[in-house]
Parts: C-alpha cells; sequence; structure tokens
C-alpha cells in the first residue's frame, strides 16, 4: 500500500497485507515497542466471518513494516492480540496488536543468579534463548561477583542491569541494542519548514549533585565518590540548562550506589555515568515529518530555516539528535505523519530506564561451601529457587558479636560458620538481591530435637560431638556440663555444689604454681582395676625441686593399710620436731656403713633385757 509517496506497507507471518486502515507504532528506549494494525475484515480471510476463526491464527506470530523507496524492514514485532469489532450493519473491523520483538523477553516473573559473568554473557543467555536478535557492546566489562535475577521478567531484569550500570539500552525495529553501539547509523537531514512541519525546542533543570557511597567487605573499604557536576557530553543549550540546574541544587543527596563497587575508580565512573544519564535530557527537541524510515537510535541533523523577509532565507544548523521516541501513524485517510523526541547525539549515556529496584526479603537456603579460599569465615549458599549449578558467591555470616581488638586481630567474638548442608536465612544489604549475607541458621524437622520437656537444656555442639550443655531443671541434673566425642567431662553440678572432672586417660595441671584449697578435705584416690581384677591404683608426687606437704594447726598422716611405707632420697632423709617418736611392735636400723646417734643425753630402756652385739664393740 503506497500512502502518500512514502510506501509504507505491513505484514503478519511473512505475508504481506496490500490494504490496511490504519497504523500506529509507538518506540521508545528502554522500553517494548507497542503497534497496533487497523484492518477491513476481508484481510481476515472472510468479511463474512462470524468469529475470528482464520485471523486468530495470526497471535504469536511475527509482524513487520516495510518503508522507503526500496520497501526495507523497518520494524519486526510479535501479534499479542487480534480483536472483531462490530457495530450497527457494519461488516466491521479487526484490530491486531502487539510489540516489538522485546516482548519475548517479557516472561512471567522469574528468579535466576549468575557468578563470574560478565553483562554481555547475561545479556547475550538471555537473548538467545528468547530468539531475540541483538547488538551487545556494554561499557562495562568486568565481570560481576554475583548478579541475581529478583521476581522480574527476563526484560525487566535487563532494563535493571542498564539501569545499575548505566548501559545504553533501546530496540531499534531490528536489534536490541544493549550498550552504546560503536557507530551510530548516518545521520538523517531534517530542516524546518521543509522536511520538518513542527520543531519544539527545550531545556530542562536536571542535573543534581550526590555524594555515593558503597562498603567492600573483602577490604573492609567504605567507597564513596561525589558526582563531578561537569557538563563534559553536553551541547552548549544541555551545558547552561546544567549549569544552571547546579544552583537551584545545591545541597548533595546522600545515596548508596545501586551496582556492587569494588574499586574507587568503579565509584568514579558510577558517578559520572549516573549524572550524565540524570541529566541526558538537559536539551531536547520535539519534531514531526513525514519520513517514515525514522526509529529510535536514528540520527537526525537538524537545520531550522524560515524566510527572514520577501526574498531572504535564513537558516541555521541545529545540531545532530538521537531519536529516544518516536511515534508513527497512518491514519483512516492514508496519511502517514511521526512525532519525535531527540537529544543531542554527543551525549555519551542515555536517560536511565524507569524501572523499579526490587525489594529482596529473607528467604531459606542451604549451604553448599564453607571452605573459604581467603579463611575469612563466609560461605556459599543455594537457595531454594537456585537449581542445577546456581549459588550465590561467598556471603558474610552474622554474628552475635564480632571484630577485631587491640589485642585480638581476627575472630573476635563468636566464630559459627555453618555447616555444608545446614539450613541457614539469608538476608539482603539494602534490600538488594545482589546483596545477600547469612543471617543464621535454622533447624527443620529432621534437625532439631528441641530443649527437652519444659525447655531446660540450651547446649552448643560441634560436628564431632563435643558438647556445652546448660541444665535448668533444679530437681534434676541442675548445673553445666563440657564434655568432648571421647568421654572426657567436666560437669559443674549446680544441685550438688560441686564440679567433676573425668577423663578415661589423663588429667594434667600445668602452672608457675597451683594451689589446691579447701575449707574442709582435700583426697586424692586412685582406684584403676588390673586384668585379673585386683585394684592396683596408684597416687605419684613428683616435681623438679621440691614436693611440701604442710599443715597449719593440725597433724598430717600417711598411712599405708596393708603395706609398708618407704622413704627414699640420693642424699639424705631428715625428720625435724620437738619430738619424735617411732612406735612399732618391732624397729629396727639397718644401714650399710655406720650408725651414728648423737645428743645431749641418750637413754635406752629396754624393759627385761636389752642386747647389742656386733663382731667389735666399744662403750665408753
Amino acid at each position: 500500500m503506497s500512502i502518500l509517496n512514502h510506501k509504507i506497507s505491513v505484514g503478519i507471518d511473512g505475508k504481506q497485507l496490500f490494504s490496511f486502515k490504519s497504523l500506529k507504532l509507538h518506540q521508545s528506549i528502554n522500553n517494548h515497542h507497542r503497534f497496533e494494525l487497523l484492518l477491513d475484515l476481508e484481510a481476515g480471510g472472510n468479511r463474512y466471518a462470524h468469529n475470528l476463526k482464520d485471523s486468530a491464527k495470526w497471535i504469536g506470530k511475527s509482524f513487520a513494516v516495510y518503508a522507503g523507496e526500496k520497501s526495507e524492514t523497518t520494524f519486526m514485532g510479535v501479534v499479542t492480540g487480534v480483536s472483531l469489532h462490530r457495530k450497527n450493519s457494519d461488516f466491521g473491523h479487526i484490530l491486531v496488536s502487539g510489540y516489538s520483538e522485546t516482548y519475548r523477553l517479557e516472561t512471567d516473573l522469574n528468579f535466576n543468579s549468575w557468578t563470574g559473568c560478565t553483562l554481555a554473557d547475561i545479556i547475550k543467555e538471555m537473548t538467545s534463548k528468547a530468539g531475540v536478535s541483538a547488538r551487545i557492546n556494554p561499557e562495562y566489562t568486568e565481570k560481576l561477583d554475583y548478579v541475581c535475577q529478583y521476581n522480574e521478567s527476563d526484560f525487566t531484569f535487563i532494563k535493571r542491569l542498564a539501569l545499575q550500570y548505566n548501559e545504553w539500552l533501546y530496540y531499534d525495529g531490528i536489534d536490541l541494542v544493549f550498550g552504546r553501539p560503536v557507530h551510530l547509523p548516518d545521520a538523517v537531514k531534517l530542516e524546518f519548514g521543509t522536511s520538518l512541519s513542527s520543531l519544539d525546542i527545550g531545556v530542562k533543570a536536571l542535573a543534581k549533585p550526590a555524594k555515593v557511597f558503597s562498603y567492600h567487605s573483602l577490604n573492609d573499604q567504605t567507597i564513596a565518590a561525589e558526582t563531578p557536576n561537569k557538563p563534559t557530553d553536553k551541547d552548549q543549550l544541555g551545558y547552561e540548562a546544567f549549569q544552571a540546574s547546579l544552583e537551584m541544587y545545591r545541597n548533595p543527596a546522600r545515596q548508596y550506589a545501586l551496582p556492587r563497587i569494588h574499586y574507587t575508580s568503579e565509584m568514579t565512573r558510577y558517578v559520572r555515568k549516573k549524572q550524565e544519564a540524570a541529566t541526558a535530557e538537559s536539551h531536547y527537541v520535539l519534531g514531526q515529518s513525514e519520513t517514515a524510515t525514522l526509529v529510535t537510535g536514528s540520527v537526525v541533523d537538524l537545520k531550522s530555516s524560515f524566510l527572514e523577509r520577501a526574498g531572504s532565507l535564513t537558516s541555521e544548523s541545529l545540531g545532530e539528535f538521537f531519536i529516544t521516541e518516536i511515534t508513527h501513524t497512518v491514519g483512516e485517510d492514508s496519511y502517514y505523519s511521526n512525532t519525535f523526541k531527540a537529544i543531542p547525539a554527543v551525549v555519551d549515556t542515555l536517560p536511565e530506564p524507569e524501572v523499579e529496584m526490587p525489594v529482596a526479603e529473607p528467604q531459606m537456603a542451604r549451604v553448599t561451601r564453607n571452605d573459604d579460599k581467603f579463611g575469612h569465615g563466609r560461605v556459599q549458599v543455594q537457595m531454594n529457587w537456585q537449581t542445577e549449578k546456581m549459588s550465590t558467591d561467598w556471603l558474610r555470616v552474622m554474628a552475635p558479636d564480632g571484630g577485631s581488638s587491640d589485642q585480638v586481630k581476627s575472630n573476635r567474638g563468636f566464630v559459627f560458620i555453618p555447616e555444608v548442608g545446614d539450613q541457614v536465612l539469608v538476608g539482603f544489604r539494602h534490600g538488594d538481591p545482589n546483596r545477600p549475607y547469612v543471617m543464621g541458621s535454622l533447624f527443620n524437622g529432621t534437625t532439631g530435637a528441641g530443649g527437652g520437656k519444659e525447655n531446660i537444656t540450651k547446649t552448643i555442639v560441634t560436628r564431632s560431638g563435643h558438647t556445652l550443655a546448660f541444665n535448668d531443671m533444679e530437681n534434676g541434673n541442675w548445673g553445666i556440663t563440657l564434655k568432648d566425642a571421647k568421654g572426657n567431662v567436666f560437669h559443674m553440678d549446680t544441685k550438688g555444689s560441686s564440679i567433676n572432672i573425668t577423663a578415661p586417660q589423663t588429667i594434667t595441671l600445668n602452672a608457675a604454681n597451683i594451689m589446691l584449697n579447701a575449707s574442709n578435705k582435700i583426697g586424692l584416690q586412685s582406684s584403676s582395676v588390673s586384668k585379673d581384677g585386683t585394684k592396683n591404683g596408684v597416687i605419684e608426687m613428683a616435681a623438679l625441686k621440691t614436693v611440701s606437704l604442710k599443715s597449719d594447726t593440725e597433724d598430717i598422716k600417711i598411712s599405708a593399710e596393708s603395706k609398708g611405707i618407704g622413704l627414699k632420697a640420693q642424699t639424705g632423709i631428715s625428720s625435724e620436731s620437738d619430738t619424735l617418736s617411732l612406735n612399732s611392735r618391732i624397729s629396727s636400723l639397718d644401714t650399710k656403713e655406720h650408725l651414728k646417734i648423737q645428743a645431749d643425753g641418750v637413754n635406752m630402756d629396754g624393759g627385761s633385757s636389752m642386747k647389742i652385739s656386733s663382731s667389735d664393740t666399744d662403750i665408753i
């Protein structure tokens, strides 16, 4: 169908339609494009049809617009709606509606995640799966630690990535463009008074200062930067509007960075790109033309001309502009026109997409790894919706107390890292799904046993069975027990006011000084049993220098119930007291060489008899 020499035609499912009543196509950056095509009933197959039997088959089929002298394809879309309208005695008409090919990315709300991928990797994966042709050239090329699509359609998620990293995003009628193209298309010359039927030029106060911050936990570094407040990508009118806006808004806003920031250079880039995007429309133009080949992403070279006086035509170049929004209209009178909005083509960053940041809520996950290669006690988890090889990156674990001090460089506080397979609760800083952390662990029906009847028991139990148990049952085993998997036990018996230490093998006390103080009694008892069932308990006291037994007010008694007491020394044994008494049924003193008894007086009383014998005896 040729319309006032503009040669616009349409096609559905690869078949060209030779006539239509009207067409409206709205295109804008950062969004799907939408079209409405009004057809006579015959175009659906039969003007006498009572329903949509034939035209209903167009749902999901491709839609194309051809324009220009060469009938080039300027738009590809997909049919999403077909309706039949009748009124009075009219045969009626068919309304075909749909969106650009990008609508194939408008999936149901979805969860997905990536680790160690670039923006280009993610966009390529999503567009390939959807069958959407794309030209991908993001400015930000670093690998991302972790990116999460959170309860969003694929296209909404792509818009959010464009917002967070200030990347170009638009559909040019054929391809989805993500990232600034290497080359913009050649400019189409438009002149007010000839090819432009209307022209509006405007400026807006959009520049606002901001202080932006982010935190990088691996380096314990707060990264902050201020917007540069210098219009480096503006034409003259845009520059003046930028400067005037900063005079209006002098108080910088405090904000956190939407993407995760690792380096100061990243933050510098982010605040610059953010301000460029916010001020991209500081200078804009609105125009109306009859050039049917214009689309979003087209560049137009605008010129203003008019008669200053009879015989004198004045003109001025307005510069080159990038079309951000355009609406094509073919009315029932077969007249074509378009209205467009454009910004200076010198801009480095397009206006931000209007998309809400998702707010992530706490959710359950399973620990998949806890072998943090940097030794910072972080874990990787897999949330319930993360399937196959999906997981988070390394997450910090919340603790009741944690940090460092002058004396303790690391691990001051509670250090309890979840085990692999544990169920944990995950929270999100700023509600950002890209910033998860572990809030704590959760018991479930197979791992939780509770605190017993009346909740009397509180415990800390490690993977191997080491246990610290607090028992609050005052009429029962009231106390505190520390035990390990081998049976070593330290029990504080609160009810019995006693402490019991048990070891299957050895208890060793090492200190510069050890004091045992008892108001009543200190008892040492060994009761091990030999193989034949007899007790062979042994108590040994040893020291490198001195072993002292001292009693301030009472006697020290050493007794052996069935055997003797032996005293052995390398050099000598001495006893010192006011009185030395040796009482036994039989007493003997035996030396290998000499026995010397010396005193001021010696009394020896033999009772009924006394015998002294030797090979040589002298009594003087």
